[in-house]
């Protein structure tokens, strides 16, 4: 079966979306029964068997939307765990910006060789290896168990991590960076996969703003690391600091994380379970990552059963078939698996050109490249420029580097906190909240990049770093939310995988734009500039979400209610 449109029937000639707009969560209980797009693809509610009536009384409504029910202690192991991998994965990725000089040195490079080399070539192979790493992990993560791969991938990370530590050429350097690369780049789409499928749609700011802290505390910490123990005991020693604990991380995944069933969280799949008493109390024993108290949930969307799998194959009916393929035997039920997995390459091409179909997706995807193109300022040449063109100490540059890391940590709060108290009001809002203080980041940026009398001023300098990493901070948490909640459960390990991709892009291919800016323009100062207006474009493409992300909601939670409908006619 295809995901493009099928010959049209009675109920698909309408090719328009309700008009009806849903801007609040709990508007998603009552969609129109009419036909919503989906790609190519369109889902006609009066085109199926029958009809669940699964929508809340309006006190109900009010309750979920505005409370919070209590995720589990599994829940909230497994958000610290990946919370901890997360600082060590990035305080790695930062472990050579502050001897940046010294490393320079030690393998016998001039300034030009150190920005050429140690700032561009180097963060280039973080994307040779993390890119493909990303997809290709990703796309497992879609069928797998993602537990498993991710302690696979960090290991492999890490270890060359800790291998850097005994480089003696330059050669060796870069294919043990390289290959450091592949953990990040393949860890992050297994995280946040993960957590689509253990909170709620409403929670999904929150939960991804405590994990993407990691992104703050680990440039903190790796710069700290690197910083103070650089100086006095080396550039090498950092590497094995910080690699040790990542692996220990990576074991404990692997022993005391169960993978999650995909899809047990959508406000569609509760709905499900709760109109059908049997698979209500089965999957509610098979899933110990269900939140506490289901009567403060993200309740369902009114929804039609549809066909059997076989049915709807024989009758190539409206919903992408790819995505009805079922496993037979006992594992279904013991494995808790709530929805359809993906099965063969077809299966994968056929998801990856519904995401690309998809406006918020794209939108997505497109504002991670030019955004990451200033991260890769700040993480590999801001502390360097600091102490050797700004007449800082390595302390002091290192201090500036803090400084970021805690405005950051606390930009990533306004984007989990706030995301979600906004996502509650209106699921549109949390864009604006992103795209604005993008933009508003290159301000303190373009002030610290061009302040001359930097070791007189420290102060400003302080409050400028902590400024920009605020600001720098927001777009995270939201971004990540807003991708979950317009993915279907079993495509998002793809999704977050095209979308770190494109990160990788930026934090690849960034740093050697920038070193290119730096020879053409003759210095860092003006390459800098150039740079930061990465956020600028970011920024406007965030904006661009509002616009789009509230139809695209609407469409996977009919489509995740059809299959569900599909799974339990099937099993009947």
């Amino acid at each position: 079966m295809s995901i493009a449109a099928p010959e049209p029937t009675e109920h698909a000639l309408n090719t328009t979306a309700p008009s009806t707009a849903y801007h609040r969560p709990e508007d998603l209980n009552h969609l129109s029964p009419g036909p919503v797009e989906i790609g190519h693809t369109f889902l006609s509610a009066s085109s199926y068997e029958g009809r669940l009536n699964v929508s809340p009384s309006r006190d109900d409504l009010t309750t979920s939307t505005m409370s919070s029910s209590s995720p589990s202690s599994q829940g909230i192991w497994s958000v610290a765990l990946f919370s901890v991998s997360t600082i060590l994965l990035f305080a790695d990725q930062n472990l050579m910006a502050p001897n940046l000089t010294a490393i320079a040195r030690d393998f016998g490079f001039d300034n030009d060789e150190r920005d050429r080399k140690l700032g561009g070539d180097i963060a280039f192979a973080f994307f040779v290896l993390g890119a493909p790493a990303s997809y290709v992990i990703g796309c497992l993560g879609d069928t797998y168990n993602r537990s498993i791969l991710f302690a696979i991938t960090v290991g492999i990370g890490e270890s060359a991590c800790l291998a850097t530590a005994f480089c003696q050429t330059y050669l060796q350097l870069y294919w043990s960076r390289a290959t450091t690369g592949f953990a990040l780049g393949g860890a992050l789409p297994l995280i946040y996969s993960v957590l689509g499928d253990l909170f709620q749609a409403r929670q999904r700011h929150m939960v991804g703003g405590i994990v993407g802290m990691g992104t703050g505390l680990g440039i903190l910490l790796g710069q700290a690391v690197a910083g103070f123990i650089g100086p006095t005991h080396g550039w090498r020693l950092p590497f094995v600091i910080i690699s040790l604990p990542a692996l220990v991380c990576a074991v404990l995944v692997l022993l005391t994380v169960k993978d999650p069933p995909r899809g047990q969280m959508e406000a569609a799949a509760i709905a499900f379970r709760r109109q059908d008493p049997m698979h209500q109390s089965s999957d509610t024993e098979d899933c110990p990552f269900v939140n506490e108290g289901e009567d403060n949930v993200d309740e369902g969307v009114e929804m039609a059963p549809t066909a059997t799998s076989k049915q709807r194959r024989d009758r190539n009916d409206d919903v992408p078939g790819h995505l009805y393929h079922h496993h037979t035997g006992d594992d279904d039920e013991e494995d808790g698996i709530m929805l359809p997995t993906l099965e063969g390459t077809h299966d994968y091409w056929e998801t990856f050109k519904m995401l690309l179909r998809t406006p918020t997706v794209l939108l997505c995807l497109i504002q991670g490249a030019p955004g990451c193109v200033p991260w890769g300022i700040i993480n590999t040449y801001l502390n360097d420029y600091l102490s050797e063109n700004k007449g800082m100490t390595i302390e002091a540059a290192t201090t500036v580097a803090m400084a970021f890391g805690l405005g950051n940590f606390f930009g990533l709060l306004l984007g989990g906190a706030g995301g979600s108290y906004l996502y509650t009001r209106d699921n549109r809002w949390p864009a604006l909240l992103s795209g604005i203080t993008a933009v508003a980041g290159c301000f303190p940026f373009w002030l610290l990049i061009n302040l001359d009398n930097a070791p007189d001023a420290l102060p400003a300098v302080y409050c400028g770093a902590i400024a920009m990493g605020f600001f720098s901070g927001v777009t995270g948490p939201v971004i990540r939310a807003t991708l979950q909640n317009v993915t279907l459960p079993q495509a998002r390990g793809q999704a977050f995988a095209l979308f770190n991709t494109f990160d990788d892009f930026g934090r690849g291919l960034g740093p050697v734009f920038v070193s290119a800016l730096i020879s053409f323009l003759g210095g860092r100062q003006p390459a800098f500039n150039v740079g930061v207006f990465g956020w600028v474009i970011c920024g406007i493409v965030n904006l661009l979400v509002f616009f789009t992300v509230d139809k695209d909601e609407q469409q996977v939670q009919v489509l995740v209610s059809a299959q569900l409908s599909s799974r339990s006619r099937s099993n009947d």
